[in-house]
């Protein structure tokens, strides 16, 4: 087997992650990869994008270390060490990858940014974000499909009380709905099944994205280019003359968005979006913390839905660790929710810029149900176990 085109084999690989998967290190020297060719180092990237579409996994971490290369993927929101490489083939391989993407190849010391088509699977999309680092550059391959699957609301992991209250929320006629948690908490796919739920030939239904990751019939969809300086809240303006009902708006990023949108919201508009905070009844005092009058809050909210994604126990193994699940003992995941239906005594406390704790503890007297009551319950239920509900939270 010649350097040129040396492939990534399950065979010649050897390790065991402390992560619960395993990862695989070459026996050979790093002289054996010092020269690799275009075709080897392309052979590599194809076997990397092959083996993280067949694993599922989300992101492609390339970093540099000290003294040698790793390569992690993310797989059902954990990263999972998959190889460790002598230094040069890894920073072969970014350089690949840059080239692809249409980068600054001669450049190692600045933020790029880029996209590139996977070649493996072109129904999928690859954004490429490179940084430098002490030891070098670090390339994370984030992998977006066109074909995302469209989830329905009940398929999320809502539990029968919570899916009842969410589905009231999304039955306002106006106002602001906001989903909050941390990137990769689902987000996005629990508003898209809400405006599959919605979505009519009766309404004209806009949504503002960056990117597009999941395309829905029947609704307008932009692409908002932030990274060539376009703005959220200037696309929001135009969309409000163009006669819309409901309009989705990808995230809540600043003040001059956020407030275009709640002005949209109190004119008799149905606004969705989403906002980084920890809790459902963090998301007020998010957007009081960003300069909107409270007031204003109090008049448009009508509910907030906080989420994050568990892992769930392989069903093939029972949570004891097989093939199909890498080892891992998880398989696929689900999420735990809480849902805050704005009433009139929350209205009361907004309007007063009570704190997130004060509006929670109100909540809680009427029935609101917390994220870690939610997994707990999963964790007792077998879905899943209390340590992942303990990482998550």
């Amino acid at each position: 087997m010649t350097r040129d085109n040396y492939q990534l084999r399950p065979e010649l690989f050897i390790g065991e992650s402390r992560f619960q998967g395993p990862f695989k290190e070459p026996l050979a020297e790093s002289s054996r990869f010092e020269n690799a060719g275009n075709q080897g180092i392309s052979n590599y990237l194809t076997s990397l994008l092959r083996e993280a579409g067949e694993l599922k996994a989300s992101d492609i971490h390339l970093e540099i270390q000290r003294k040698r290369g790793r390569i992690r993927f993310r797989i059902d929101g954990v990263m999972q060490d998959r190889y460790r490489y002598p230094v040069d083939l890894v920073r072969g391989i970014i350089s690949r990858i840059k080239i692809l993407a249409e980068l600054d190849i001669t450049s190692t010391r600045k933020l790029q940014e880029g996209s590139l088509t996977n070649e493996v699977n072109s129904s999928e999309d690859i954004r490429v974000s490179i940084i430098p680092t002490i030891y070098g550059e670090k390339a994370v391959l984030r992998i977006l499909s066109s074909n995302s699957k469209l989830f329905k609301l009940e398929e999320l992991g809502l539990t029968d009380n919570c899916l009842e209250l969410a589905r009231k929320i999304f039955s306002a006629s106006q106002g602001l709905i906001l989903l909050s948690g941390p990137t990769g908490s689902g987000k996005t796919t629990t508003l898209f099944a809400a405006l599959e739920e919605l979505n009519s030939e009766l309404l004209n239904i806009v949504t503002l994205e960056d990117p597009v990751e999941i395309r829905l019939g029947g609704v307008n969809q932009i692409q908002v280019n932030t990274a060539a300086g376009e703005k959220f809240d200037s696309y929001l303006r135009a969309v409000l003359r163009q006669d819309p009902d409901i309009i989705m708006v990808g995230e809540l990023r600043d003040y001059e968005t956020a407030s275009m949108a709640v002005r949209a919201a109190l004119t008799g508009h149905l606004v969705l979006s989403t906002l980084h905070t920890t809790s459902a009844a963090g998301a007020v005092t998010r957007l009081i913390e960003m300069g909107l009058p409270a007031f204003l809050i109090a008049d448009t909210l009508r509910g907030v839905i906080g989420q994050r994604l568990i892992r769930c126990y392989c069903s093939l193994c029972s949570g004891r660790g097989c093939s199909c699940c890498n080892n891992t003992g998880f398989l696929g995941r689900t999420g735990i929710q809480e849902v805050l239906k704005i009433g009139p005594e929350l209205i009361n406390l907004i309007q007063k810029e009570s704190n997130c704790r004060t509006i929670e503890e109100k909540a809680v007297e009427q029935g609101f149900i917390r994220l870690e009551e939610d997994g707990l319950k999963k964790a007792k239920e077998g879905m899943t176990s209390t340590a992942e509900i303990r990482r998550v939270l």
